[in-house]
């Protein structure tokens, strides 16, 4: 899991150019800093923070940047194996209330998921493809526009809403670069494919709609061993 520390939702394209800016300035001086070291890393735990982004899919879902905790147990070892995983993400959904397009409200996915991998380790960095899968636990909330609308617009009284669990698939490819024994960069990429069922009840009646909120993300991120701490 990468708990997140900081996010930015919405069309935000020049906000996220301007972090991925900041961060590969920051990646540069600390590989320049660390540059007199070859040898790769001998850490069992490191932590660090990354640059995350997710690129909406589907029609209604937004897309999202945000900065979140990153951490490393162990080291790459060549092969195949089992990879885990909480990919746990939000996103604001829009949707036509009544004709007019409108702020609908905010989904929560968390899904808990297992796959298998192969990792390819070449000097000091390490390559891995994996195709994971999973169970995806989901909650929506109603913005306070979208409850006027059915109010207003349609009629309805006592909205309520709900979000079905989905089955999630994930591939996804991560490199890791060891600069020094210490110092780790991190990139990946993946499609995470989560389809959850959204279900408005109210005395207008019931509007149940299948959600396609696809996305896909890009990380970039630094981490550094904390233990052994020599």
């Amino acid at each position: 899991m990468k708990p997140e520390i900081a996010r930015w939702n919405g069309p935000c394209c020049f906000n996220a150019v301007m972090c991925c800016a900041r961060l590969g300035w920051f990646v540069l001086v600390m590989a320049l800093w660390a540059s007199s070291a070859l040898a790769q890393s001998e850490g069992k735990f490191a932590v660090g923070a990354q640059l995350s982004t997710r690129t909406a899919m589907g029609p209604e879902n937004a897309g999202h940047v945000g900065i979140n905790l990153l951490w490393r147990v162990g080291q790459s070892k060549p092969g195949w194996g089992w990879k885990f995983g909480l990919n746990w993400f939000n996103t604001d959904l829009n949707r036509s209330i009544g004709g007019i397009d409108t702020n609908f409200g905010h989904l929560k996915v968390r899904p808990v998921t297992a796959g298998y991998g192969y990792t390819r380790v070449i000097n000091r960095t390490a390559i891995t493809a994996t195709l994971m899968s999973g169970y995806a636990f989901s909650s929506m909330k109603l913005s306070p526009a979208a409850t006027d609308a059915y109010h207003n617009r349609i009629g309805g009284q006592a909205v309520t809403v709900k979000a079905s669990n989905a089955v999630v698939l994930i591939p996804e490819v991560t490199a890791w670069y060891d600069i020094n024994k210490k110092v780790g960069i991190s990139i990946s990429s993946g499609y995470v494919i989560a389809r959850p069922t959204v279900t408005v009840s109210s005395t207008a009646g019931v509007d149940r709609r299948r959600v396609r909120a696809d996305n896909l993300t890009f990380r970039i991120g630094m981490v550094y061993s904390v233990y052994p701490l020599r």
